[in-house]
C-alpha cells in the first residue's frame, strides 16, 4: 500500500533508544511484514473438517434415532451402520456418494469462514501493532519504532498510517460472507421457531429440524469468533482516549518548554480536530459486519424484536437484542 504523504516523521527506535526518521510508508511496511511473518493457526481449519464430518454423518444418526423405539444410544447407531452394510450394493453406493458430496460441500463452505477468520486475525495484528506505536513499552516489546503526537508532521503520519492499516486486505468480500451467514442463520432459526410452535415436539422427528439446528450451531461458532475479533479490532483502533491523553501531555510539555508554545498549540488544535473527525468516521465503520440500512432496519424491527420477545417470555425479564446492532 502507498501512503498519501511522503514526509518523514521523527521517532525513537524503542529497542535501541536511538532517534530516527521514518516515513509512514516505512512504518507501515514494517508492520505489514511483521504480520505476514506470523504463522497462521490451523485450529479453525481442523474445526471446519470436524464439523463437515459431523454434518455428513448426521443423516445416519437421524436414521438410527428413528429406527429404535426405546431411545437414542450408541448401540442404535451401531445397529444402523450394520443394517446399512447389509443393504444392496446400489444403495450403499448412493449413501457413499451422498456422504462424499456432503463432506466436500461442507468443507468448501467452511473454507470461506477460515479465510474470513484469517483476514480478521491479520486485521487484529495490524491494530495491535498500530496501537503500540505511541507507547514506548509496547513498541519495545514488538520491535517497532516509537513516536509521540507532538508535531503536526507526526499527527499527519499517524492518521495516514491508521487509515491505510484499517483497509489492508480484503474488505467487501469478507463483509459479504459474514453478513450473508448472519442472515442465513437468522432465517434458519426463524423457520425452526415457527415449526416448533406449530408442531410442538413432533418437529424433532423431522430431518429438516435436525439439519437446521446443526447448521445453526456450526455457523454460530464461527460467527462468535468473527464478532469477537471484530470487537477487538475496533477497540484497538479506537484512538479517542489516546488523542485525549496526547492533548493532556501537550499541556504538560508546554509548561516545560514555553519557547515551543506556538508550535505545540498548533499540534493541540490538530489533535482536537482529529478526535472529532475520527469519532465521526468510527461511528459509521465500527459495525462488525456490513449491513445496508434497509436490512439493518428489517433486522432491528422484525427479527431481533421477535427473538427479544421470545427470550423475555422464557427468561422472565426484558431482553433487548436489537441494541446489539448499532
Amino acid at each position: 500500500q502507498t501512503l498519501s504523504i511522503s514526509s518523514r516523521s521523527s521517532g525513537i527506535n524503542a529497542e535501541y533508544g536511538v532517534k530516527i526518521e521514518m516515513s509512514p510508508l516505512e512504518i507501515g511496511y514494517q508492520i505489514i511484514s511483521k504480520v505476514e511473518r506470523v504463522k497462521a493457526s490451523l485450529e479453525y481449519v481442523w474445526l471446519g473438517i470436524i464439523l463437515s464430518f459431523i454434518m455428513s454423518v448426521l443423516p445416519f444418526v437421524f436414521r438410527a434415532h428413528n429406527s429404535v423405539q426405546a431411545g437414542f444410544s450408541l448401540m442404535a447407531v451401531r445397529a444402523s451402520i450394520v443394517q446399512l452394510c447389509d443393504e444392496k450394493l446400489e444403495l450403499q453406493l448412493i449413501h457413499l456418494i451422498g456422504f462424499i458430496l456432503s463432506m466436500s460441500l461442507s468443507c468448501c463452505f467452511f473454507t470461506l469462514f477460515v479465510v474470513a477468520e484469517r483476514t480478521y486475525v491479520q486485521r487484529y495484528m495490524y491494530a495491535k501493532y498500530f496501537n503500540a506505536l505511541t507507547t514506548m513499552r509496547r513498541a519495545k516489546q514488538y520491535g517497532l519504532p516509537h513516536f509521540r503526537l507532538r508535531s503536526i508532521q507526526n499527527i499527519k503520519a499517524w492518521l495516514s498510517l491508521r487509515s491505510v492499516l484499517r483497509r489492508v486486505g480484503p474488505q467487501r468480500s469478507v463483509g459479504i460472507i459474514i453478513t450473508s451467514t448472519f442472515l442465513i442463520m437468522l432465517t434458519i432459526l426463524t423457520v425452526v421457531c415457527v415449526q416448533f410452535f406449530s408442531k410442538g415436539g413432533d418437529s424433532m422427528n423431522m430431518y429438516f429440524t435436525w439439519l437446521a439446528i446443526a447448521w445453526s450451531m456450526c455457523l454460530s461458532i464461527y460467527l462468535l469468533r468473527l464478532f469477537t475479533l471484530g470487537n477487538d479490532i475496533n477497540e484497538r483502533f479506537d484512538s479517542h482516549s489516546l488523542l485525549i491523553t496526547e492533548q493532556i501531555n501537550l499541556f504538560f510539555f508546554i509548561q516545560q518548554s514555553p519557547q515551543k508554545k506556538e508550535q505545540l498549540m498548533q499540534a493541540y488544535q490538530v489533535l482536537q480536530l482529529s478526535s472529532k473527525l475520527l469519532k465521526e468516521i468510527d461511528s459509521r465503520e465500527t459495525s462488525v459486519f456490513f449491513l445496508s440500512p434497509l436490512v439493518s432496519q428489517f433486522l432491528r424491527v422484525f427479527l431481533l424484536s421477535a427473538f427479544s420477545g421470545l427470550a423475555s417470555e422464557i427468561l422472565g425479564f426484558k431482553l433487548k437484542l436489537w441494541k446489539m446492532i448499532k
